[in-house]
């Protein structure tokens, strides 16, 4: 039977709700050994038996804290040698008219999108290797503009060309690196806003068990760029 640090999991980032939660789900249905990680997941510290994640679970680290990243990776690496796979489902929604975005509220925002997703990716980097894959969450906001989504279609824009270059570096490693531009996926994102109705979106299950099965492509499977949307289209 194989040890623990013999054994290649699945990180999945922003695991507590959404997209994360599902993909989650999905992947213990899969049988695929996978570690969620969220700000409303359980505490790991002090797990004892120098284990501290069970596998399938979602446990707590927020992302936004540099600080509780890297005490994050620091005991994933005293568990595991390395990754098979690391999900980005994480992020937040700021929807404003420009002139209504206050400054604090627009860096806030780039601190979890952006910054955050920057510097997991580079500390878990150490865990990866050849077949490993790397899955980033645009959105059809990373490649056309919205209304009152400023900031938003700019993180996303941000998070897609981040993920352009990073293949760049990685491709010769044999690390595939995924930018998945998904139209409305119905999270709480959409609760609230005006002009949206929930029957014309992607329900979040459906999209958490199809973004599942990227861990399950042969290795020598390299994805760039892919696009779903809802049967409607662009919303």
């Amino acid at each position: 039977m194989s040890s623990e640090k013999e054994s290649k999991p699945i990180l999945v980032a922003g695991a507590g709700s959404g997209i994360g939660k599902s993909v989650l789900e999905n992947l213990n249905l899969l049988s695929r050994d996978a570690i969620g990680i969220s700000r409303t997941g359980a505490v790991w510290k002090n797990a004892g038996n120098g284990r501290p994640f069970e596998y399938g679970k979602n446990f707590q680290c927020n992302l936004s804290r540099q600080s509780e990243v890297l005490e994050f990776v620091g005991a994933l690496k005293s568990q595991v040698n390395s990754l098979s796979g690391v999900y980005f489902t994480f992020g937040s929604g700021l929807f404003k008219s420009v002139d209504q975005i206050a400054l604090e509220e627009w860096n806030a925002h780039f601190v979890l999108n952006l910054n955050s997703l920057f510097l997991l990716t580079k500390e878990i980097l150490p865990l990866l290797r050849a077949g490993s894959f790397l899955c980033y969450l645009s959105s059809t906001a990373g490649y056309q503009g919205f209304p009152n989504s400023t900031a938003y279609c700019a993180s996303r824009h941000a998070i897609a060309g981040f993920a352009k270059a990073l293949r760049e570096e990685l491709k010769s490693q044999g690390i595939r690196v995924i930018t998945v531009y998904p139209g409305a996926v119905y999270t709480d994102i959409w609760k609230g806003r005006e002009g949206f109705e929930q029957d014309d979106m992607i329900p979040v299950d459906d999209f958490g068990k199809w973004l599942a099965t990227l861990a399950t492509l042969p290795d020598a499977v390299y994805p760039d760029e892919i696009r779903l949307l809802p049967r409607k289209g662009i919303l």
